[in-house]
C-alpha cells in the first residue's frame, strides 16, 4: 500500500493575495473607524456635561438652596482664567453666600468634584460658573460647546433652555 502525504497550509502566492486584500480593507476601514471614535468621544463628553448640569439642578431642588458649578483646573478652587475650559474639571457646591466661588466654609459643602471630565474633547463656555437657585431656575441661558479636533471636527451643544433643563443638540 502506498501512502501519499499532502502538506496542508498556504502557498506563498495565497498568502500574498490575502495580505493585499487585508491591507486594502484596512486602508478603507481605518479612516471611518477613527472618525467614529472622535464622534463617540464628542457624544460621551456632551452626555457627561449634561449629567453634571442635571445633577446640579436636582441638588438645588432637593436642598432648596443655591447650587453652583464652576470650572476648576486643580479640583480645589474655581478657575477664573478665560483660557481654562470646562473639560479640565469642575466643582459642584452649595453657594451659601452667593459669591459664585467655593470658599471651603462649613456652610458651603462641596457636593462633587471631577477632573478632568474628558481628555479627547474640549468643552467651552464663556461663563465661569453655572448657578441654579433653590427652585431649579437659572438667571440666564447658557450653551456648552463640545468639540473634538481632527480632519472632520465633531460638535455637540449642551444647551440650558429657558425651561432650565439642559439638553443636547446638534449644531
Amino acid at each position: 500500500m502506498k501512502k501519499s502525504f499532502r502538506a496542508n497550509g498556504f502557498t506563498l502566492l495565497e498568502l500574498l493575495v490575502a495580505l493585499v486584500v487585508v491591507s486594502i480593507l484596512l486602508t478603507i476601514g481605518l479612516p471611518s473607524f477613527s472618525a467614529s471614535v472622535r464622534q463617540n468621544c464628542t457624544i460621551t463628553a456632551a452626555n457627561t456635561m449634561l449629567t453634571v448640569l442635571t445633577a446640579a439642578r436636582s441638588e438645588a431642588l432637593k436642598r432648596d438652596r443655591t447650587v453652583t458649578v464652576c470650572k476648576s483646573a486643580d479640583g480645589t478652587t474655581c478657575s477664573t482664567a478665560a483660557s481654562d475650559t470646562w473639560d479640565m474639571g469642575y466643582l459642584m457646591f452649595l453657594d451659601a453666600n452667593a459669591n459664585q466661588t467655593y470658599d471651603g466654609l462649613p456652610s458651603e459643602p462641596l457636593l462633587k468634584v471631577e477632573r478632568p471630565i474628558t481628555s479627547c474633547a474640549t468643552i467651552a463656555n464663556t461663563k465661569l460658573y453655572v448657578r441654579y437657585t433653590g427652585l431649579g431656575k437659572m438667571l440666564d441661558n447658557s450653551t456648552f460647546v463640545v468639540t473634538t479636533t481632527g480632519i472632520t471636527p465633531y460638535q455637540r451643544n449642551v444647551v440650558i433652555s429657558p425651561a432650565d433643563r439642559p439638553r443636547i443638540v446638534k449644531p
